[in-house]
């Protein structure tokens, strides 16, 4: 079946790697990216190179550059708007006189594109949720428990308990998900993320991201019939799945389970205004269910984007939070800052106590990485 994908939030999904002052300059509110490695060969005088050389390791303070790579082309009298340099132009929202480094969208051969298993991923991620919410709780909390198990540990263990431990038994290799067919004309920025404290209700750690900020993207997704009959047979429900109409209603519906419990978890939580403003419309859409909702991208490992909502949502009374906290608090191990942050907790609302949110002039506007998916037919 062939999926149309819809930018709600921007998404930012990385390879890892950095855009450093070296790499881009930012003039008229565009990030210009230059090819330094091809200026350098193209130059014939040696004192030239050597000049470029002594002027980049004299301006390194740290791990950061305090020049850029325009002042770094016009101090040996070369055209830093040289289309010959240029890779390519992207639109910025991050300050002109900026010397950040900007993690880099995943991107191959300098084209850009949403990996199929990032949104395989994410439905994986649901299924686990579904699973453990559907009368199974007392399986997580068994996982959670076991100090034989690290805490870095224990988001595998909890998959593999859903799934299976045999990756010939996973049953998610009959769902197979496309890398995005083409990403051409859609909108990418360079823009700021902070980390908002829901304790302290302040802003912290800015993180500036390349990311896709608009748009859409079609993606195929092919579900094999043997898929829903073994997450069946792991419910314990009868999948009767005529066609592939049907199937992408299974598939929303285990999604949306999961996306809804994460967005009614986000309401009870001091989000900043206008973030807050995005997760009710968002919740209103969800329940109109005529379309996926995923969330992909940074911000949360597994624990915190996952099984936090998922014990709030079955724990309504706050019942079992003693326990849970004393769990945590037990799995915290040597890492302070996690054992400070459970020993001040006093609801599930209070963990994870930070959360990384799209953020420009100077306001959080939305949480990072929503998008909605819909079945062209």
């Amino acid at each position: 079946m062939e999926v149309k994908c819809e930018i709600l939030t921007p998404l930012f999904i990385g390879c890892g790697d950095e855009y450093t002052p070296l790499d881009y300059f930012i003039e008229d509110g565009k990030a210009k990216i230059v090819n330094l490695e091809k200026v350098i060969a193209n130059l014939k005088d040696i004192e030239k190179i050597n000049y470029i050389s002594q002027l980049i390791m004299s301006n390194i303070s740290g791990n950061r550059s305090e020049i850029n790579v325009k002042e770094l082309l016009e101090s040996v009298g070369l055209n830093p708007e040289d289309k010959n340099y240029i890779i390519r132009e992207i639109e910025c929202e991050i300050k002109s006189d900026s010397r950040t480094r900007v993690k880099k969208f995943i991107n191959q051969n300098n084209m850009y594109y949403i990996p199929g298993s990032s949104i395989k991923g994410a439905i994986r991620t649901a299924y686990v949720f579904n699973y453990y919410y559907n009368g199974r709780i007392k399986e997580l909390l068994n996982i959670l428990a076991n100090r034989e198990i690290s805490f870095d540990e224990k988001g595998k263990v909890i998959v593999e308990n859903a799934i299976s431990k045999k990756i010939s038994e996973d049953f998610f290799k009959y769902l197979i998900v496309s890398d995005s067919i083409s990403l051409d004309g859609e909108e990418f920025k360079f823009i700021n993320t902070k980390r908002w404290n829901f304790r302290t209700k302040r802003f912290g750690v800015k993180v500036d991201v390349e990311a896709m900020t608009k748009g859409t993207f079609n993606i195929k997704i092919k579900i094999d019939d043997k898929f829903f009959e073994e997450i069946g047979k792991k419910l314990k429900i009868s999948y009767k799945i005529k066609d592939e109409e049907e199937k992408f209603e299974k598939l929303k519906e285990i999604c949306n389970n999961f996306s809804k419990a994460v967005v009614e978890f986000e309401l009870k939580r001091n989000n900043p205004v206008y973030v807050e403003g995005f997760y009710e419309r968002l919740l209103a859409d969800i329940n109109k269910n005529d379309a996926i909702y995923l969330n992909l991208g940074f911000g949360g490992g597994f624990l915190t984007k996952t099984i936090y909502p998922l014990l709030w949502k079955y724990d309504k009374g706050n019942k079992n939070f003693r326990m849970i906290k004393s769990i945590f608090l037990a799995l915290s191990g040597r890492n302070k800052n996690l054992k400070n942050a459970w020993l001040k907790a006093n609801s599930y609302l209070d963990f994870p106590t930070t959360k990384t949110v799209y953020f420009k002039n100077d306001s959080a506007v939305a949480p990072m990485g929503w998008i909605r998916m819909e079945m062209v037919k």
